[in-house]
């Protein structure tokens, strides 16, 4: 099913969107690698777009919050709290790489957002 297929390993690499952990910190707080913003930006959206629609908002959740995979093993959760820029305030934003404005992929729900995971940085 679409759901049980929405695990790393399957449809979602291990440890997904670790490009889109920088473009996070730095869109949000200024805080990352002295890369360009646009090139953070096409390299987090190139990692999103090559995961199935109906998982990227499930890959994003793991992005926010991790999960323990079938074989136990933890993965994802790569946003931190980092020096002037506190979790809470990548994981809002985090939901919005999907978006127009960011990425503008389709999802599960159609268009570009996550029904699910509105709501979840507050």
């Amino acid at each position: 099913s679409v759901g049980t297929s929405c695990i790393p390993g399957m449809a979602i690499p291990h440890n997904p969107l670790d490009s889109c952990r920088w473009y996070v910190s730095t869109r949000t707080c200024g805080v990352g690698p002295r890369l360009a913003t646009q090139e953070m930006k096409a390299r987090c959206c190139r990692q999103l777009e090559a995961i199935p629609a109906y998982c990227r908002c499930e890959a994003v959740r793991i992005l926010m919050d991790g999960v323990v995979t079938p074989s136990g093993q933890h993965e994802g959760r790569l946003l931190q709290d980092l020096p002037g820029c506190p979790r809470q305030v990548q994981r809002a934003f985090a939901p919005k790489l999907v978006t127009e404005v960011e990425c503008n992929l389709a999802t599960i729900h159609g268009g570009p957002f996550c029904l699910s995971l509105l709501g979840a940085g507050e």
